[in-house]
């Protein structure tokens, strides 16, 4: 980095042009005017900037030479009437989260001037407009009416340009204000002394809550926000006015505007989602059912989540059927689900074991082997009586008998190990009747038949066919 800067000032010392220096270095044009710039401010030749501080603070005191602080001069303002004006703002933390790791909070304050009466609200994210609009109409909800006039700083959510007073508001706030007939000012830039009430709120927000608090989910942070408001910011005495904010507005309260805006349509939060495999979709770290069936692997299937309150409706996106309603919940990481969306397994599996038990000659060999089973496959049981189920189309009682009185002598203990015994034994057997057969039809005489009695032909041990379904190769070394 010194080399760089050093590079720069060089070929500026040398008269080159800051965009013929900005393509030597590989530089931007800005990155290097500011290197230019920052020379120039501390361009004390062989002098480090600490040690001529020093010297300058040396004649100060030798010389009684006095540093000229530039001091703005404030008034007192006096408290403005009821339900005149409210202030807002924006602020942000950084917090500790319950799995140790720390995450960006976002959040919002207002606070009516005259009585500091307060409302707080936080999200995960920046705040956009349409959030700004949300907040704006829970806070007028909470109050239960709205200021005549809020005041707010210069912020590009709500304002896109300042035209010598003239503000130019985003298109969005813009409908907001005049379906609520608001009056808003702007803070000037770097003023933050014009809107003092709301930046003590912020402060108050941040070190008084948020300072040492573990975050663990955002349905219960603004909970507990909220908890706090009404308990401190709201119900204890105001340091500057010596009242209680809660007892002032409600006298304030009779004053405030009626709100005029359509909160059936706005209020309501809807967000798109797609249905995931398990036939549940994912809202704020919780999974939430729908009926079986409603995914489908050949199409990607959306919904709308419409929120309303503790509500939560499940709309398909194409026909607005509602799908599922449920209760909203302020865990994280649970699974919400409605009975009449849920498979019962218990239900399901004893009828399919009742099925695959009828399949054999004999009920309690066959249920000693589904036992074993469900202790070995406890999360495939499912799966395992399924094969067997289909076995059962294909095999007859006989030959599903023997091969699983072999399993059961030889602890063959799987669907498939039964499904493999059954194509293999018929093989086997097989096998030994044509070994006979082959043996009684061989043309010898008498004298040589008595002579190879003693020696019988080889015939592959049953034992060969076990050890091939239990995974030991042909049983040949």
């Amino acid at each position: 980095m010194k080399i760089l800067f050093r590079k720069i000032l060089e070929l500026h010392a040398q008269n080159v042009s800051q965009r013929k220096i900005a393509v030597i270095t590989g530089n931007s044009r800005t990155k290097v005017s500011e290197v230019i710039h920052l020379a120039e401010e501390q361009n004390y030749g062989l002098f480090k900037p600490s040690t001529v501080r020093k010297y300058v603070k040396e004649l100060r005191e030798k010389y009684k030479i006095e540093k000229k602080i530039k001091q703005r001069q404030y008034a007192a303002v006096p408290e403005l009437p009821m339900g005149l004006q409210g202030q807002m703002d924006f602020g942000e933390t950084t917090q500790l989260t319950t799995t140790g790791t720390r995450i960006k909070l976002y959040f919002f304050a207002f606070v009516l001037s005259h009585s500091r009466y307060k409302y707080l609200e936080w999200q995960r994210t920046p705040f956009t407009t349409d959030d700004l609009v949300r907040c704006l109409l829970h806070t007028f909800q909470f109050l239960g009416g709205k200021p005549k006039q809020i005041v707010f700083d210069q912020d590009r959510i709500i304002m896109v340009d300042e035209n010598s007073g003239d503000l130019v508001f985003t298109q969005a706030f813009q409908a907001f204000k005049a379906s609520e007939h608001l009056e808003v000012y702007a803070c000037r830039g770097s003023d933050p002394e014009s809107k003092g009430k709301i930046e003590n709120v912020v402060q108050f927000v941040k070190k008084g809550f948020a300072r040492g608090r573990v975050f663990t989910n955002l349905e219960s942070w603004n909970e507990e926000s909220c908890a706090w408001l009404k308990r401190r910011g709201n119900g204890k005495q105001h340091n500057g006015t010596k009242k209680i904010p809660a007892i002032v507005f409600e006298t304030e309260r009779a004053h405030l505007q009626p709100i005029a805006y359509n909160h059936e349509i706005t209020a309501k939060e809807v967000i798109k989602r797609a249905v995931r495999e398990d036939n549940t979709i994912m809202y704020r770290s919780n999974r939430y059912s729908v009926p079986l069936g409603t995914y489908d692997c050949n199409q990607k299937k959306e919904v709308v989540l419409e929120i309303k309150e503790d509500k939560l409706n499940i709309v398909d996106l194409k026909t607005g059927e509602i799908l599922a309603d449920h209760q909203l919940t302020q865990a994280s990481g649970k699974l919400i689900q409605r009975s009449c969306d849920r498979r019962n397994s218990g239900i399901e599996l004893t009828r399919l074991t009742a099925e695959a038990i009828k399949l054999f000659p004999n009920a309690k060999p066959a249920h000693k082997f589904i036992k074993l089973l469900a202790a070995k496959y406890p999360r495939y049981l499912r799966d395992q009586l399924n094969i067997i189920l289909k076995l059962g189309g294909d095999y007859s009682d006989k030959e599903m008998n023997q091969a699983l009185h072999y399993c059961l002598k030889n602890q063959l203990i799987s669907a498939n190990d039964l499904k493999a015994a059954i194509k293999k034994l018929p093989q086997y057997q097989k096998h030994l009747a044509a070994v006979k057969t082959e043996t009684k039809s061989l043309p010898l005489a008498k004298e040589t038949k008595v002579k190879l009695k003693p020696y019988q032909p080889e015939v592959r041990s049953l034992e060969v066919y076990t050890n091939i379904l239990k995974g030991d190769g042909d049983g040949t070394d």
